[in-house]
């Protein structure tokens, strides 16, 4: 698993890459789909060692942080 310096690292050269080929306009969109991909790895992951919280308790989480106002609609 890559450190939080690994990232920044790559994060910097991907930027650099990007304005380079003046793609700067896609470079958030790389990076969102970037960590999107890594925590669904990380999630497989889990879900393959059986590390796995049942529906209903997430979707508890979800429906608490949306009447807090922790989401924007």
């Amino acid at each position: 698993m890559e450190t939080a310096v690994e990232i920044v690292a790559n994060e910097a050269e991907i930027k650099e890459a990007m304005g380079t080929l003046r793609l700067d306009g896609w470079v958030d969109d790389l990076l969102d789909e970037i960590e999107l991909q890594r925590r669904l790895k990380i999630s497989t992951e889990q879900a393959d060692r059986g590390e796995l919280r049942p529906a209903e308790m997430i979707i508890n989480e979800l429906l608490t942080e949306l009447k807090s106002g922790s989401y924007d609609r």
